[in-house]
């Protein structure tokens, strides 16, 4: 859903071009309390900013953006551009926001596969020490090798590199 924050009267206008052009929802908030009261209660994937607001009261856009959360915000100029303009630049605002969404899981991803490999690791080191003692009583061997091919089929399913 898209979130246009404008005092212009071609919202109604740049509202249908949006939702035409991109395919989200989009609704209107005429000032920035009603914008900040409205992003309290709905999850938005841009907020589009009117820049004529940005120049009344830079403050009152701070605020905005603190409750925007995960929202892109995104300038456009209702006095100035054409629809197409401004569809563009919300169309690039909604990449951005992909592009740093993917991002920001490539690098979770990445953070959790460094620290699963270096447990697993482990797992599979100690259970191959304990696996090497023969006066292990046999049940014993039974249940740390059930836990070393565990330990193998979970770095196998994360496509972590071997230990050994």
């Amino acid at each position: 859903m898209i979130l246009l924050v404008t005092t212009s009267s071609r919202a109604k206008e740049c509202i249908a071009a949006l939702e035409r052009g991109t395919r989200h929802k989009t609704q209107v908030a005429h000032s920035v309390a009603r914008a900040v009261t409205m992003l309290s209660s709905a999850e938005y994937d841009a907020i589009v900013i009117d820049e004529s607001l940005v120049e009344i009261d830079d403050a009152a856009i701070d605020t905005l953006l603190h409750y925007a959360e995960l929202a892109m915000p995104i300038y456009v100029n209702l006095g100035l551009h054409r629809t197409e303009r401004i569809l563009r630049e919300v169309h690039a605002g909604l990449l951005r926001k992909q592009a740093e969404h993917l991002g920001a899981m490539r690098s979770a991803e990445d953070l959790l596969r460094s620290e699963l490999c270096g447990d697993l690791t482990g797992i599979l080191l100690n259970s191959e020490l304990v696996l090497r003692d023969t006066a292990m009583p046999p049940h014993l061997a039974e249940k740390i090798n059930s836990v070393h091919q565990l330990a193998e089929r979970l770095r196998a399913r994360l496509d972590l590199p071997n230990a050994g």
